[in-house]
């Protein structure tokens, strides 16, 4: 099931308030993904022919996984300041998260629920605007850079230039750790057909087989080269064109690593994998029976996320 967001924020998002509804499975989790999805590893589009709902089909009359009418809450989302209560060792959710994150709780069933924390994830906003959406297996949070306060899910968001997003996170719960790593082990796989070399003594380089085309009167085209390298448990895969920008990017990222701990479980972190189109740096990991995701097209806001992550409103780094 592919359920990464590639479009970012594109779609109208709701909370589901699900009071009086029979529990129901978590074996089907509900996609809440746009209809197509673009495959990182192959470039092309296809339809999302899972059984699960989309966000812009969340109504009243059509509950999204098997129970209760979606509502919207109307609380004010900025950005001074978090009200999570303040950890010892600095974090706290920013006031905007807590927010969306009690409606997420009051939509879902997911037994545990991440979000990113301060002062690591501090966006470069004057006030953030927020879509959140849930359902009884998953949810989605996605972030965007306002020039005033606004409610949470208003309907300006929809009217925001493509420049104003900052990144969304969001996770799918499943019947089995086997199901959720099947999704995760899909949707972040990287098509590699050659060696091209090694990066810095301990990143491989190889080609895709894939190109892309710079848009130019003459349709110049370049290849798509990956590098690709270990940290711990973690997978880390950055196109491009083969050029010193491709490279210092990789050493960029990978200089973050050494003083940012990512989730300590197995995960895979892709950047710019589209063939066109704007960037996009794509992050997932699972724990137990939840793959988790975030994604932004600023390679350090989705870092910055991902490292930042702890449960809400435990503060743990695992479930």
């Amino acid at each position: 099931m592919n359920r990464l967001i590639f479009a970012l924020f594109s779609s109208l998002v709701t909370v589901c308030a699900l009071a009086g509804c029979a529990p129901s499975s978590p074996s089907v989790p509900s996609n809440h993904s746009s209809g197509k999805q673009t495959n990182h590893a192959t470039g092309q589009t296809q339809e999302n022919t899972s059984g699960g709902s989309n966000k812009s089909d969340v109504t009243n009359s059509s509950a999204p996984a098997g129970g209760g009418n979606s509502t919207t809450a109307n609380q004010t989302t900025n950005h001074s300041g978090g009200t999570g209560t303040p950890q010892t060792n600095g974090l706290q959710f920013a006031d905007y998260i807590v927010t969306a994150m009690n409606a997420v709780k009051q939509g879902t069933k997911m037994p545990a629920l991440f979000a990113p924390t301060e002062p690591t994830f501090q966006p470069n906003a004057q006030f953030v605007g927020v879509k959140a959406y849930a359902s009884d297996w998953d949810y989605s949070i996605s972030l965007f850079s306002t020039s005033t306060a606004v409610p949470l899910n208003d309907a300006s968001l929809d009217q925001l230039p493509a420049s104003a997003a900052i990144g969304t996170f969001g996770a799918t719960y499943y019947s089995s750790n086997a199901k959720a790593q099947s999704d995760f082990n899909t949707e972040f796989s990287v098509k590699k057909i050659q060696s091209a070399g090694t990066v810095n003594g301990f990143m491989k380089q190889y080609r895709t087989g894939k190109e892309y085309d710079m848009g130019s009167p003459s349709n110049y085209q370049l290849p798509q080269d990956v590098i690709e390298w270990q940290e711990g448990d973690w997978t880390i895969d950055v196109f491009g064109a083969p050029s010193l920008d491709l490279n210092n990017t990789a050493k960029q990222l990978d200089d973050f690593l050494k003083t940012n701990a990512l989730p300590p479980t197995e995960g895979h972190i892709l950047v710019d994998p589209n063939l066109t189109g704007n960037p996009v740096t794509q992050i997932g990991w699972v724990f137990g029976n939840t793959f988790y995701v975030c994604d932004a097209s600023s390679m350090m806001n989705a870092l910055q996320m991902a490292v930042s992550m702890r449960e809400y409103d435990s503060y743990k780094v695992t479930p």
